[in-house]
């Protein structure tokens, strides 16, 4: 049965009574007191009013009627090593975060994992993005080795729509006993891992009702080839599906690239034919002009543009590592379409939001950079166009019942003059009420629908706590947790004595 026969039999739901983001004459725009009609997976009407059969209503006064965010970015998964490296991380990785703990001992030892709680830590990813208002995501990551089982069916179970693809790669890194990082290319096994993931795509994609989609995912530029870079291309095109990588994501590959290939690392993608519509360009920080690669040369901005390239912009997890796109709204000037992504905890894409406008605002030295509506638009239609999708990331007739209601009645919001302005300098993921994906709710009155949240959170932490425990097993420097990565206070000292010195005794 197609979409098309299953919406006009299926029931109608009226949204009514909210502030609805509507979508109008090209862009997003302002309606009160208006109303969202949704028949099955699909959108059938934005307007005052409505006068046809309804079979559900959805009362949302007080509340704000969103499109769906689209993260373009994210690992889905409990981020266990990004937890212990804020504030902290090796000085020579020049703010890199995952190199501190992500590389295995070298040759072969321990990696840092947990493949026995797999599927919590993914049920925790998918939770969290939909507690936070997330309809859409791209999903990066290694996953337990297994084709994509997993993620697909715990993507399938969540409700959510998943752009994905097994990871592919280049190369590796290790430490040695020392503590040296030392990278190792293997274009051999990157080319095995393509086809595997070729292989893994054509099974998913298109499953779930649509919801599951297939992506190419290069793990990163640093690690890639000449030929690597082509049969991505080629599998992408054979796939009919798009294409995401880290690039540009380290002052070191930045400056690796431009030494062995005289370009930079964006240059040399533009020189491989690589760069087009179909690709997602996750991070894209260190490009020429950015003022950390001491490289303030034009190029690198005006070949994405030209090419219709769009880069996910995690502002967050930058901002923790101390560094942030120079800027967003150089980007945007450039005509560069521009994504959210969540990379990482929590998951907030309201945050995220926040941040990439506050952070530019401070780069460029300017309080009218990257404007609300301006980071809006990259979570809703920016994602969306990324993906190459004319029916996400807004509400009008056609496009897919992705939606998320906000709760506006609360002491965090207060009075609200301009609802967008209000929603990105002061609203947070715990705001978000309701979350409808393809017509059907993932979560209403602020609970999730498809699982118990007290259960995964309680699975999650048990997981991280064994992965934690065996730091000294993974590690290169075999030292533990608390060594290697410096909690923000010292724990309370016990000290034989008095009750009074143990303070248990309190004096009048």
């Amino acid at each position: 049965m197609t979409s098309t026969s299953r919406n006009s039999t299926s029931p109608t739901t009226l949204i009514r009574g909210g502030t609805v983001v509507g979508w109008q004459n090209g862009g997003h725009r302002i309606l009160e007191n208006g109303v969202v009609v949704y028949r099955g997976d699909s959108i059938v009407h934005v307007g005052r009013t409505w006068s046809g059969v309804v079979h559900e209503i959805v009362e949302a006064a007080g509340k704000l009627v969103c499109p769906g965010f689209i993260s373009t970015h994210a690992h889905v998964s409990d981020h266990v090593g990004d937890r212990l490296v804020v504030d902290t991380g090796r000085r020579d990785f020049l703010r890199s975060g995952f190199l501190n703990y992500a590389p295995r001992r070298w040759p072969n030892g321990p990696g840092f994992s947990s493949p026995d709680n797999q599927d919590a830590s993914l049920r925790y990813g998918f939770a969290s993005l939909i507690r936070n208002g997330v309809t859409t995501v791209v999903h990066l990551d290694g996953g337990p080795g297994d084709g994509g089982k997993a993620i697909t069916r715990i993507g399938a179970e969540s409700g959510m729509r998943l752009y994905y693809g097994p990871y592919c790669n280049g190369g590796d890194y290790f430490f040695d006993d020392r503590g040296q990082l030392e990278r190792h290319e293997d274009e051999a096994a990157g080319l095995a891992s393509l086809d595997r993931a070729g292989e893994a795509i054509a099974r998913f994609d298109g499953s779930a009702e649509g919801r599951l989609r297939g992506i190419v995912v290069f793990d990163e530029l640093f690690q890639a080839t000449p030929r690597l870079l082509r049969r991505v291309k080629e599998l992408a095109a054979h796939l009919d599906v798009g294409i995401t990588l880290h690039a540009s994501e380290q002052v070191h590959e930045f400056h690796e690239i431009l030494r062995r290939t005289m370009r930079t690392p964006i240059g040399w993608l533009e020189d491989e034919g690589f760069l087009g519509p179909e690709v997602i360009l996750g991070h894209c920080i260190y490009v020429s002009g950015h003022r950390f690669t001491s490289y303030p040369f034009k190029g690198d901005l005006e070949a994405i543009a030209a090419s219709g390239a769009s880069v996910a912009h995690s502002p967050v997890a930058l901002a923790r590592r101390g560094v942030t796109l120079d800027s967003f709204q150089r980007y945007r000037d450039h005509g560069i379409n521009l994504a959210i992504g969540t990379d990482s905890y929590p998951q907030d894409i309201l945050a995220e939001m926040r941040w990439a406008s506050l952070t530019c605002k401070v780069t460029e030295r300017n309080n009218e950079s990257a404007s609300a509506a301006a980071v809006f638009e990259a979570a809703t239609i920016g994602g969306a166009k990324a993906l190459r999708r004319d029916d996400l990331g807004r509400l009008a007739p056609g496009a897919k019942a992705d939606l998320v209601l906000v709760d506006l009645d609360t002491l965090r919001f207060g009075p609200i003059h301009d609802p967008i302005r209000a929603l990105v300098y002061c609203g947070t993921g715990e705001l978000v009420d309701t979350v409808i994906v393809a017509g059907r709710k993932l979560m209403e009155n602020k609970s999730l629908i498809a699982w118990d949240e007290a259960c995964i959170l309680a699975e999650m932490r048990k997981g991280v706590k064994r992965v934690w425990s065996a730091c000294a097993d993974w590690h290169w420097s075999g030292q533990d947790i608390d060594e290697v990565f410096p909690p923000s206070l010292l724990p309370w000292e016990e000290r034989l004595g008095s009750r009074k010195q143990r303070g248990l005794v309190v004096e009048p």
